[in-house]
């Protein structure tokens, strides 16, 4: 560790992530795939000690070189994505991709990667080839174990109880009546065209599947709305409620405009608010784009779904991308999210194999 320096640069005092910088003279791309491959047991309990380790300070300007960095720790990394994000593969690379090609002004909710389904990624990587100029655009970050640490008793344990069910809906084509949370077709998400393809891996995944009227399909999973972390033990929120609930995305922008004081996301939030309030009245929630409800069904109130937002906003931690900033994630502990920012930025991102939900490693043996 005597040629690079660790330290916490957070906002007020947060301790996560852990910051790894270089000494003078050793700033190289190159330096950095070197020292992550000498040090790949050590770099291994920083991030589960802390959760997530960011590299500042290196000349990392091409996705190539983020992708040979990830791949000294990470050598065996996934192309299969089955998120509702549009993403695009970064030329001239083999696991990297754009993180998000949704539009600059839309937030992106807390998460864990691909929590909605019963394998997601170990571990995430993230890496800042362009960052934002003007304000906002930061990879938010939270601790989902302070979250279910910090959770009300009683709402804690109505949601140990009855666990989640995630509902998402797809058309082939779109429409005047989709919902706008509808991002992908069936076909960009399972990356085919054939019905009996995405059956086979719904069979797999634990997700019930209907196809619905126009070539549409609906997908129902139901799971645990805390894990255990697979090493540690320790009990974490871990489900896609803060993305997947109709609820969202006018809270998010709300959220927002109080944290930054701009009108800009005051309005946003009041046209979201009426524009789901009217595909609820046409279509009914478990219609929606995407919806998460208990796992019996009944629907999470939003006292409720404001406590848990509340709390997640209280320990999310928000740090200013610089550029060459390269961020290795527990995803089975700390989620991430995205502000919304104007102007240019380039994170890209890379992921592990799926790790299969300790929850369904007890049904299966």
């Amino acid at each position: 560790m005597e040629q690079v320096v660790c330290e916490f640069a957070g906002e007020d005092g947060a301790t996560l992530p852990l910051f790894i910088k270089p000494k003078s003279g050793q700033d190289s791309a190159e330096f950095l795939i070197q020292w992550i491959g000498g040090n790949q047991e050590l770099l291994k309990r920083k991030i589960l000690q802390y959760g997530a380790v960011m590299f500042r300070g290196f000349k990392v300007n091409e996705g190539i070189e983020f992708e040979r960095a990830v791949k000294q720790i990470e050598p065996e990394l996934c192309k299969e994505y089955r998120g509702t994000s549009p993403r695009k593969l970064v030329p001239g690379t083999e696991y990297v991709f754009t993180a998000s090609e949704m539009p600059p002004y839309f937030p992106i909710p807390q998460h864990l990667e691909m929590s909605f389904l019963s394998s997601p990624p170990r571990n995430i990587y993230f890496c800042c080839l362009e960052e934002p100029v003007g304000p906002g655009g930061e990879t938010t970050l939270c601790d989902f174990k302070k979250v279910c640490d910090d959770m009300d008793a009683s709402v804690r344990q109505k949601f140990e109880d009855k666990g989640v069910m995630i509902i998402r809906n797809y058309n082939k084509k779109w429409s005047l009546f989709n919902d706008p949370t509808q991002l992908k077709s069936w076909q960009e998400v399972f990356d085919t065209e054939k019905k009996e393809d995405v059956e086979e891996e719904c069979r797999r995944t634990y997700q019930d599947f209907t196809w619905k009227k126009n070539d549409g399909l609906r997908l129902v999973g139901k799971c645990d709305a805390f894990e255990n972390h697979p090493i540690t033990g320790d009990r974490i929120w871990f489900n896609h409620l803060l993305v997947f609930h109709w609820f969202m995305i006018s809270d998010e922008f709300y959220r927002i405009y109080k944290r930054l004081g701009s009108l800009k996301y005051l309005l946003l939030s009041w046209i979201m608010w009426f524009a789901k309030l009217f595909f609820l009245n046409i279509l009914g929630p478990k219609n929606c784009g995407t919806h998460t409800c208990y796992g019996d069904g009944t629907e999470i109130t939003n006292a409720e779904n404001k406590h848990v937002r509340d709390i997640t906003w209280k320990n999310m931690i928000f740090n200013r991308w610089k550029k060459g900033d390269l961020i290795m994630i527990d995803n089975y502990r700390i989620s991430h999210g995205r502000q919304p920012y104007a102007g240019k930025r380039k994170i890209v991102v890379s992921w592990s194999e799926p790790y299969l939900r300790p929850s369904l490693r007890q049904v299966e043996q």
